[in-house]
C-alpha cells in the first residue's frame, strides 16, 4: 500500500496556485514567480556539545522570468556561499540582507532565463531560547533540538521560501552524536557512521509540503512499542524513562487514525506517524507531516492518575493533529488569511471523531466550553472576522485565536448541520481529492460543498466568514388562530449596553444581517417529548412556524448548533426555567452562558440569570454546572464588593445554602468510589461551594485530602484533584508551599507536574506571591510555563497587586522568556486588576513596550477593563436586591 501511494503521488503535478502580484508587493511576501521544486537540507547539530548548528541547503527552482535577483527568507542565521547554477553556467551571488522583511537578496552578476535553476547556500545559526525555528529544550536529564516553524520560523532554521504556497519535496541528511535519536517528518532511508564516531542520518523524500510543516528532533529519544492502523506504524517518542506513559496516546492516535481515513475516504497521506512528547513546547502541539509534535501533557498519561477531563483532552489533541494529515498538511491554504481553513475544521473535526469514537464522553459538551470563550471574544468591539487579511508574520501569528480555532469550527459545525451530514462530507471529500498536495484558498471549499449539495453555500458561510461578531436573535411567541409562531429580530451582539457606543456605530450594526440556520426544541403542548422546529433567517424580522397548539416551551438554539445568542422573553425564559430538566444538557449549558452575556451586555436584568442559578441548584450534570464558575466568581470577586454592606458574605452563604447539600450527599471526601458522573458531579460542586464561597468544611476538608495527595498521589480521585489542591495552596502557608514545590519536579505525570506547579500561583500570603513570581526568573520553570504561571498569577485576586509590578520590572528578561504565541496569555490576563488607574498603566506599558504579537490582545485587554467596571456598577443592586429576597 504505501509503495503505491508513493508512485501515484510521483507521478502527480501538484497545484501551486501563485500568490495575486498584489500579495508580492508586501513587504513581507517573496515574488510569485520564483518557486521551489525540491529542497536538500544537510545539518549538523548536536545539543548536548554545542548551540551552534550549521548547514547547507540546496533548492531545484522554478522561474517564470528571468531575473538578475533571487530573493528568499532568512532571519537571524549567517549565510554565505551563495552559488546558482543556471543553464549551464554556475555564478556567484552577492548576498544582501534586508532583516526588516526577514529576507535575503541573493544579486546575480548575469541574468538567468525562464526555467530551471539550481540554489546553493551554506548557513549556521544558533539553538534558539524561544521555543522558535530549531530551538534548545532541556530535559531532566539531557538536552535537544526541536523544531517549532508555525507560522512563519523556518527561516530561522535554514534559508527558505518561507510561505504556504512554495510547496516542495524536501530531504533532510542531519549530522549529530552516534547516540542521538533523530526523527524528521520521513522514514530513514539509511544511517552512515562516521570515522569522528559520529553519525549521519539520510531521510527519504517528503511529499510536497509547506516550509511550516517540517519537523527535526534530535537527542535521547525513546520510542514506544509500534502499532498499526492499516500500514501505517504508529509509535510515541519521549525522554527515556516515560515509556510507561504512552499506552493512552497509541490507542488514541489508532482509533482516531481509522477513523479520519474513513471520513476522508482517502488513506493516511503519509509513510509512518510519529507522535513526539517535547519537554519545551510553545504550542499545545504542531501537525508536523508524518511527526506531530507535542507539549507532554497532551500526550503521555498515567491511567491511574488522569483525570477525566485530562483523558478526553488528549484524545481531542491528537485526533485534531491528525485531521491535519489531511486538512492543511495535504490540502493547505494558500497564505495565511485562510489560517482558519486549517483550524477551524481540524477543531470541529477532532470532536466529530472523539464522539464518534467514545460518545459516552459527550464531547460536544465539551465543545460548548470552547464554543463560549469565543462568543464572550467576538462580543467585544476588538475582535475580528475568521478570514483576516495578513500582511506580515506578527498579524499570522496574533490570528492563532478562539475567532479562528474556536468560532470557525462552531461555524463548520453550523454548515455542516445546515446541509446535512452526507452532503457536507461529500464536498469535504471533493475538496481533499481536488487539491490534494496543492493550496487553497476559501473559494474552493465553497465550490464543492456547493457542488456535493445542489445549493449555494457561498453567500450562507461568507457572512460568517467575513464579518466580525455574531447576532442575537430576540424571540417572542405569536398566536394566528389555533397554530403558533415565533417571531424573531436579529441584530449584531455587544458584550457592553448600547449607550457605550456611538449612535452611527450602532445604526451600522442594526443593519448587519446574518444568515442564520436555526433550529428551535419545542416541548410539544400535552406531552413530556420535545421536537424540532428548522428554518433559515435572513432578514432582520421573520418568523418561524411552530405547528398547532401552544408549546410548553421554546428553546431557540437547539443543541447550541448556531452561532448566535437567543434573547427569550421574560415569559418564555420563566418556562425554561421550570422545564430545565428537558432540555439537553448542552443546552442547559448554553441557556446559562447566554444569560449571563446578556446580563453583561445590558439586555436582561441579573435578577434572571440568579434565578437560573437558583434552579440549577438540583443541577446533576457536571458540564452544567462547570459553566456557572465564571460567572459566580465574577461575581464574588467584581460585583459583590461593589455592592457593600455584607453582599459578599450573603452571596457565599446563598452558594453554600443551595449547593452544598448536594456536595454532602455526594461525600466531601475525594474517594474513587461510586460512578464517574458523580465524582463529576462532586468535583464542579466542590468548586462552586469551596472554590468561589469557601465554605469552611470545603477548606478544611481541601487542606487535608492535599496532604494525602501529596504523600500518595492516588489516594484521591483524579477529578477532584485541581480544585483540591487550588483552594488548599489559597488558605495554605509557607510549608505547604515547600512541599508543592519541592514535589513538582518529582513528578510522576507531566499533568501532575502542571497542577503543582500552577498551584504555586494560588497562594495569598505576599512573601509566598513573591515566591511564586521569583520563579518565573528561573531554570525551574520552562519556557513554556512562564507566562501560564504570570497569567495565573495576576488572575489571583490575592497575587495581581504584586505580579503586575514584578512583571513591569523584569519584563526585558520576562519578555525574552514568553515565546510571541504565549505572550498574549499574560495581556489577557490584566483586566483582572480591575481599577482605572491599572487600566492607565496598563495602556501606557504596553504603548512604551509594544508586543507586535499582542497588540490586538492590548486593546481587547482594555475594553475588558471598561466593561467590568460598567458592569460592576450596573449590576451591584441588583445582586443586592436578590440577595434581599
Amino acid at each position: 500500500m504505501a509503495a503505491r501511494k508513493k508512485q501515484a503521488r510521483s507521478k502527480r503535478t501538484p497545484r501551486r496556485p501563485k500568490a495575486p502580484a498584489r500579495r508580492a508587493a508586501r513587504g513581507h511576501r517573496l515574488s510569485p514567480d520564483v518557486r521551489p521544486r525540491s529542497v536538500d537540507l544537510e545539518l549538523e547539530v548536536d545539543p548536548e556539545r554545542s548551540r551552534v548548528f550549521r548547514g547547507r541547503v540546496v533548492h531545484e527552482l522554478e522561474l517564470d522570468r528571468s531575473c538578475t535577483t533571487l530573493e528568499l527568507h532568512v532571519s537571524e542565521l549567517r549565510v554565505s556561499g551563495a552559488v546558482v547554477e543556471a543553464g549551464g553556467r554556475r555564478l556567484r551571488g552577492e548576498l544582501v540582507e534586508h532583516p526588516e522583511r526577514e529576507t535575503l537578496e541573493i544579486r546575480l552578476p548575469e541574468r538567468i532565463g525562464v526555467g530551471s535553476a539550481r540554489l546553493s547556500l551554506r548557513f549556521s545559526g544558533r539553538l534558539r531560547d524561544d521555543l522558535r525555528g530549531l530551538y534548545y529544550a532541556r530535559g531532566a536529564r539531557h538536552a535537544y533540538a526541536f523544531t517549532q516553524l508555525e507560522a512563519t520560523d523556518a527561516r530561522r532554521f535554514f534559508p527558505c521560501f518561507d510561505e504556504p504556497v512554495m510547496k516542495a519535496r524536501f530531504q533532510l541528511s542531519v549530522t549529530t552524536a552516534a547516540a542521538h535519536t533523530v526523527l524528521s517528518n520521513s522514514k530513514i532511508k539509511r544511517t552512515e557512521r562516521l570515522s569522528d564516531g559520529r553519525k549521519t542520518v539520510h531521510f527519504g523524500r517528503t511529499p510536497p509540503l509547506s516550509t511550516y510543516l517540517l519537523a527535526l528532533a534530535v537527542g535521547a529519544l525513546e520510542g514506544s512499542r509500534t502499532v498499526r492502523c492499516g500500514e501505517t506504524p504508529i509509535r510515541v517518542w519521549h525522554v527515556p524513562g516515560k515509556r510507561a506513559l504512552t499506552a493512552f496516546a497509541l490507542e488514541a492516535g489508532r482509533e482516531c487514525l481509522a477513523r479520519l481515513e474513513r471520513y476522508f475516504g482517502l488513506p493516511y497521506p503519509y509513510e509512518k506517524l510519529d507522535l513526539v512528547a517535547v519537554p519545551d513546547f510553545e504550542a499545545g502541539a504542531m501537525e508536523n507531516a508524518g511527526a506531530v509534535f507535542f507539549r507532554e501533557t497532551l500526550l503521555l498519561s498515567d491511567p491511574r492518575t488522569l483525570t477525566h477531563q485530562e483523558r478526553k483532552r488528549v484524545a481531542e489533541v491528537v485526533c485534531h493533529e491528525l485531521a491535519h494529515m489531511w486538512y492543511g498538511d495535504l490540502v493547505t491554504m494558500a497564505w495565511w488569511d485562510d489560517l482558519w481553513l486549517n483550524e477551524a475544521f481540524a477543531t470541529w473535526m477532532a470532536f466529530q471523531v472523539v464522539d464518534d469514537w467514545k460518545p459516552e464522553w459527550r464531547m460536544w459538551n465539551d465543545f460548548q466550553h470552547y464554543r463560549s470563550a469565543a462568543l464572550e471574544l467576538d462580543a467585544l468591539d476588538n475582535t475580528h472576522p475568521i478570514y483576516v487579511e495578513v500582511a506580515s508574520p506578527a498579524e499570522a501569528t496574533e490570528n492563532f485565536d478562539l475567532i479562528t480555532y474556536e468560532k470557525g469550527a462552531s461555524v463548520v459545525r453550523m454548515i455542516e448541520r445546515y446541509l446535512g451530514p452526507r452532503a457536507f462530507r461529500a464536498g469535504v471529500r471533493r475538496y481533499i481529492r481536488r487539491h490534494r498536495e496543492g493550496n487553497t484558498v476559501a473559494a474552493d471549499l465553497w465550490q464543492a460543498l456547493s457542488e456535493a449539495s445542489g445549493q449555494d453555500v457561498a453567500p450562507v458561510v461568507r457572512a460568517w466568514i467575513e464579518r466580525e461578531g455574531f447576532p442575537v436573535l430576540s424571540t417572542k411567541r405569536q398566536q394566528r388562530g389555533r397554530r403558533t409562531r415565533l417571531a424573531l429580530r436579529q441584530e449584531r451582539f455587544h458584550g457592553a449596553p448600547a449607550r457605550t457606543r456611538a449612535r452611527a456605530e450602532r445604526r451600522e450594526c442594526e443593519r448587519t444581517r446574518w444568515p442564520i440556520p436555526v433550529v428551535a426544541r419545542v416541548g410539544t403542548p400535552q406531552s413530556r417529548r420535545t421536537r424540532l422546529v428548522r428554518g433559515l433567517v435572513e432578514r432582520q424580522r421573520q418568523a418561524l412556524d411552530l405547528g398547532p397548539g401552544e408549546p410548553r416551551f421554546v428553546y431557540a438554539n437547539a443543541d447550541e448548533g448556531s452561532f448566535f445568542r437567543p434573547l427569550h422573553e421574560a415569559g418564555e425564559l420563566q418556562r425554561l426555567a421550570a422545564h430545565l430538566g428537558e432540555l439537553e444538557a448542552v443546552e442547559r449549558m448554553g441557556l446559562l452562558g447566554h444569560q449571563w452575556a446578556l446580563v453583561r451586555a445590558g439586555l436582561a436584568g441579573i435578577d434572571g440569570y440568579l434565578s437560573l442559578v437558583d434552579a440549577a441548584g438540583d443541577e446533576e450534570d457536571p458540564d452544567v454546572l462547570l459553566t456557572l464558575h465564571g460567572p459566580l466568581g465574577f461575581l464574588d470577586h467584581q460585583v459583590a464588593a461593589q455592592a457593600g454592606g455584607d453582599a459578599p458574605q450573603q452571596l457565599r452563604g446563598r452558594l453554600i445554602e443551595r449547593f452544598a447539600p448536594a456536595l454532602e450527599s455526594l461525600g466531601l471526601r475525594g474517594r474513587r468510589s461510586g460512578g464517574l458522573e458523580a465524582r463529576l458531579r462532586r468535583a464542579a460542586l466542590f468548586g462552586i461551594v469551596g472554590g468561589i464561597a469557601e465554605w469552611e468544611p470545603a477548606v478544611a476538608e481541601a487542606a487535608r485530602q492535599c496532604d494525602a495527595y501529596l504523600l500518595d498521589r492516588r489516594a484521591v480521585d483524579p477529578n477532584l484533584v485541581d480544585p483540591v489542591v487550588q483552594l488548599a495552596a489559597r488558605h495554605g502557608d509557607s510549608g505547604l508551599f515547600a512541599r508543592l514545590h519541592q514535589s513538582v519536579e518529582g513528578a510522576e505525570t507531566p499533568q501532575d507536574r502542571r497542577r503543582l506547579l500552577l498551584a504555586l500561583a494560588e497562594f495569598r500570603a505576599p512573601r509566598l506571591v513573591d515566591r511564586a513570581l521569583g520563579l518565573t526568573l528561573s531554570g525551574e520553570v520552562p519556557t513554556q510555563d512562564v507566562a501560564i504561571l504570570l497569567a495565573r498569577l495576576l488572575a489571583n485576586p490575592g497575587a495581581n497587586l504584586r505580579a503586575w509590578p514584578f512583571l513591569k520590572r523584569n519584563w526585558e528578561a520576562l519578555h525574552r522568556r514568553m515565546p510571541p504565541m504565549l505572550v498574549t496569555r499574560v495581556i489577557d490576563a490584566t483586566p483582572a486588576l480591575r481599577t482605572p488607574a491599572h487600566r492607565r498603566e496598563v495602556a501606557a506599558f504596553f504603548k512604551t513596550h509594544p508586543v507586535p504579537t499582542g497588540q490586538r490582545a492590548v486593546r481587547q485587554a482594555l475594553e475588558r477593563f471598561d466593561r467590568n467596571r460598567e458592569l460592576r456598577r450596573r449590576a451591584a443592586p441588583g445582586l443586592r436586591a436578590w440577595l434581599r429576597t
